[in-house]
Protein backbone atom coordinates (compact mmCIF):
# COMPACT_ATOMS: atom_id res chain seq x y z
CA UNK A 1 0.00 0.00 0.00
CA UNK A 2 2.79 2.84 0.54
CA UNK A 3 4.68 1.47 -2.39
CA UNK A 4 1.14 2.40 -4.22
CA UNK A 5 1.13 6.00 -2.55
CA UNK A 6 4.53 6.41 -3.77
CA UNK A 7 4.69 5.51 -7.04
CA UNK A 8 1.37 7.84 -7.41
CA UNK A 9 3.26 10.97 -5.98
CA UNK A 10 5.65 10.27 -8.36
CA UNK A 11 3.81 9.90 -11.19
CA UNK A 12 2.19 13.16 -10.47
CA UNK A 13 5.23 14.70 -9.94
CA UNK A 14 6.72 13.89 -13.32
CA UNK A 15 3.57 14.83 -14.92
CA UNK A 16 3.70 18.14 -13.00
CA UNK A 17 7.08 18.75 -13.98
CA UNK A 18 6.45 17.85 -17.47
CA UNK A 19 3.66 20.28 -17.69
CA UNK A 20 5.91 23.20 -16.48
CA UNK A 21 9.00 22.25 -18.77
CA UNK A 22 5.82 22.13 -21.42
CA UNK A 23 4.20 25.79 -20.96
CA UNK A 24 7.19 27.96 -20.02
CA UNK A 25 10.20 25.95 -22.38
CA UNK A 26 11.16 29.33 -23.74
CA UNK A 27 10.26 28.16 -27.43
CA UNK A 28 7.68 31.50 -28.04
CA UNK A 29 9.25 34.33 -29.29
CA UNK A 30 8.62 37.00 -27.18
CA UNK A 31 6.30 39.97 -28.31
CA UNK A 32 6.44 43.95 -28.39
CA UNK A 33 3.71 46.03 -26.78
CA UNK A 34 2.46 47.15 -30.17
CA UNK A 35 1.65 43.86 -31.39
CA UNK A 36 0.02 43.25 -27.82
CA UNK A 37 -2.35 46.11 -28.59
CA UNK A 38 -2.78 45.01 -32.15
CA UNK A 39 -3.80 41.46 -31.42
CA UNK A 40 -7.37 40.43 -31.60
CA UNK A 41 -7.76 37.45 -31.84
CA UNK A 42 -10.06 35.23 -29.37
CA UNK A 43 -7.79 33.90 -26.78
CA UNK A 44 -5.26 36.35 -27.59
CA UNK A 45 -3.32 38.76 -25.55
CA UNK A 46 -5.67 41.68 -24.49
CA UNK A 47 -5.72 44.86 -26.19
CA UNK A 48 -5.35 47.44 -23.36
CA UNK A 49 -5.10 51.34 -24.18
CA UNK A 50 -5.07 54.11 -21.98
CA UNK A 51 -6.11 57.75 -21.38
CA UNK A 52 -4.20 60.53 -19.39
CA UNK A 53 -7.22 62.08 -17.08
CA UNK A 54 -5.00 65.22 -16.16
CA UNK A 55 -4.11 65.95 -19.88
CA UNK A 56 -7.70 65.31 -20.87
CA UNK A 57 -9.48 68.01 -18.11
CA UNK A 58 -6.02 71.02 -18.51
CA UNK A 59 -7.25 70.82 -22.42
CA UNK A 60 -10.71 70.06 -22.94
CA UNK A 61 -12.61 73.26 -23.42
CA UNK A 62 -15.76 71.71 -21.66
CA UNK A 63 -13.45 71.20 -18.51
CA UNK A 64 -11.98 74.65 -18.46
CA UNK A 65 -15.17 76.03 -19.14
CA UNK A 66 -17.18 74.77 -16.38
CA UNK A 67 -14.22 74.70 -13.87
CA UNK A 68 -14.08 78.56 -14.36
CA UNK A 69 -17.59 79.14 -14.01
CA UNK A 70 -17.61 77.27 -10.81
CA UNK A 71 -14.23 79.13 -9.45
CA UNK A 72 -16.55 82.39 -10.17
CA UNK A 73 -19.66 80.75 -8.51
CA UNK A 74 -17.36 79.89 -5.75
CA UNK A 75 -15.39 83.33 -5.59
CA UNK A 76 -18.76 85.46 -5.54
CA UNK A 77 -19.98 83.56 -2.37
CA UNK A 78 -17.09 83.75 -0.76
CA UNK A 79 -17.50 87.30 -1.30
CA UNK A 80 -20.71 87.46 -0.52
CA UNK A 81 -20.18 85.75 2.68
CA UNK A 82 -17.22 87.90 3.96
CA UNK A 83 -19.30 91.12 3.26
CA UNK A 84 -22.13 89.55 5.47
CA UNK A 85 -19.54 88.56 8.42
CA UNK A 86 -17.84 92.08 8.26
CA UNK A 87 -21.27 93.63 8.92
CA UNK A 88 -22.08 90.76 11.35
CA UNK A 89 -19.12 91.21 13.20
CA UNK A 90 -19.66 95.40 13.07
CA UNK A 91 -22.62 94.35 15.19
CA UNK A 92 -21.34 92.53 17.80
CA UNK A 93 -18.90 95.38 18.53
CA UNK A 94 -21.52 97.75 18.40
CA UNK A 95 -23.53 95.53 20.98
CA UNK A 96 -20.31 95.25 22.78
CA UNK A 97 -19.64 98.70 22.90
CA UNK A 98 -23.02 99.48 23.95
CA UNK A 99 -23.08 96.87 26.93
CA UNK A 100 -19.25 98.69 28.46
CA UNK A 101 -21.21 101.89 28.37
CA UNK A 102 -24.07 100.82 30.33
CA UNK A 103 -26.69 102.56 27.96
CA UNK A 104 -28.36 99.25 27.42
CA UNK A 105 -30.93 97.61 30.04
CA UNK A 106 -30.26 94.09 30.80
CA UNK A 107 -33.51 93.15 29.57
CA UNK A 108 -32.21 94.94 25.83
CA UNK A 109 -28.82 93.28 26.27
CA UNK A 110 -30.11 89.87 26.79
CA UNK A 111 -32.93 90.61 23.50
CA UNK A 112 -30.00 92.19 21.85
CA UNK A 113 -27.76 88.98 23.01
CA UNK A 114 -30.46 86.44 21.62
CA UNK A 115 -30.70 88.06 18.44
CA UNK A 116 -26.98 87.92 17.72
CA UNK A 117 -26.77 84.27 18.25
CA UNK A 118 -29.32 83.69 15.73
CA UNK A 119 -28.01 85.69 13.11
CA UNK A 120 -24.81 83.89 13.70
CA UNK A 121 -26.26 80.49 13.30
CA UNK A 122 -27.87 82.04 10.34
CA UNK A 123 -25.22 83.38 8.80
CA UNK A 124 -23.15 79.58 9.53
CA UNK A 125 -26.41 77.82 7.84
CA UNK A 126 -25.58 79.90 4.91
CA UNK A 127 -22.09 79.12 4.40
CA UNK A 128 -22.84 75.54 4.87
CA UNK A 129 -25.57 75.93 2.24
CA UNK A 130 -23.44 77.55 -0.19
CA UNK A 131 -20.78 75.13 0.17
CA UNK A 132 -23.45 72.61 -0.84
CA UNK A 133 -24.50 73.91 -3.35
CA UNK A 134 -21.15 74.57 -5.01
CA UNK A 135 -19.94 70.76 -4.01
CA UNK A 136 -23.47 69.29 -5.55
CA UNK A 137 -22.74 71.71 -8.78
CA UNK A 138 -19.25 70.36 -9.06
CA UNK A 139 -20.45 66.49 -8.59
CA UNK A 140 -23.28 67.07 -11.24
CA UNK A 141 -20.56 68.67 -13.77
CA UNK A 142 -18.02 65.83 -13.47
CA UNK A 143 -20.42 62.85 -13.50
CA UNK A 144 -22.22 64.75 -16.71
CA UNK A 145 -18.14 65.10 -17.77
CA UNK A 146 -16.81 61.48 -16.82
CA UNK A 147 -20.40 60.34 -18.69
CA UNK A 148 -19.29 61.67 -22.30
CA UNK A 149 -15.99 60.48 -21.90
CA UNK A 150 -17.12 57.12 -20.83
CA UNK A 151 -19.39 57.03 -23.66
CA UNK A 152 -16.75 57.95 -26.19
CA UNK A 153 -14.42 55.36 -24.75
CA UNK A 154 -16.95 52.84 -25.06
CA UNK A 155 -17.68 53.59 -28.74
CA UNK A 156 -13.96 53.76 -29.10
CA UNK A 157 -13.86 50.47 -27.21
CA UNK A 158 -16.25 48.56 -29.64
CA UNK A 159 -15.07 50.33 -32.82
CA UNK A 160 -11.75 49.21 -32.13
CA UNK A 161 -11.63 46.17 -30.38
CA UNK A 162 -10.16 46.99 -27.41
CA UNK A 163 -10.41 44.76 -23.98
CA UNK A 164 -9.26 47.82 -21.38
CA UNK A 165 -9.04 51.30 -21.49
CA UNK A 166 -7.14 52.40 -17.88
CA UNK A 167 -6.95 56.21 -16.74
CA UNK A 168 -3.57 57.31 -16.04
CA UNK A 169 -2.67 60.59 -14.32
CA UNK A 170 -2.18 61.67 -10.85
CA UNK A 171 -3.31 59.18 -8.14
CA UNK A 172 -4.03 56.60 -10.66
CA UNK A 173 -2.70 52.98 -10.96
CA UNK A 174 -0.93 53.43 -14.01
CA UNK A 175 2.44 54.32 -13.18
CA UNK A 176 4.12 54.67 -16.98
CA UNK A 177 2.37 53.39 -20.16
CA UNK A 178 3.34 52.84 -24.19
CA UNK A 179 2.93 56.35 -25.59
CA UNK A 180 1.23 54.30 -28.64
CA UNK A 181 -1.70 53.23 -26.33
CA UNK A 182 -2.75 56.86 -25.03
CA UNK A 183 -6.41 57.50 -26.27
CA UNK A 184 -6.32 60.90 -24.56
CA UNK A 185 -5.70 63.16 -28.17
CA UNK A 186 -8.58 61.14 -29.73
CA UNK A 187 -10.89 61.72 -26.71
CA UNK A 188 -9.95 65.59 -26.72
CA UNK A 189 -10.40 65.93 -30.09
CA UNK A 190 -14.13 64.59 -29.70
CA UNK A 191 -15.26 66.05 -26.75
CA UNK A 192 -13.79 69.97 -28.35
CA UNK A 193 -15.38 69.30 -31.60
CA UNK A 194 -18.88 68.82 -29.83
CA UNK A 195 -18.12 71.77 -27.45
CA UNK A 196 -17.64 73.86 -30.62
Amino acid sequence: MKNLSLILNIILLLAVAYLFADRFSGNEKPTTKKEVAENTAPGAALKIMYLNIDTLQANSKMFQKKKAELEKQQAAAEATMRKKLKAFQNEVLAFQKKQQSGTMTPKAAQNEGERLAQKEQNLSAQQERLAQELLQSTDEFNISFNGQVRDFLDSLKVANGYDYILIAGAGSQVLTANKDLDLTKQVLEHLNKKEE
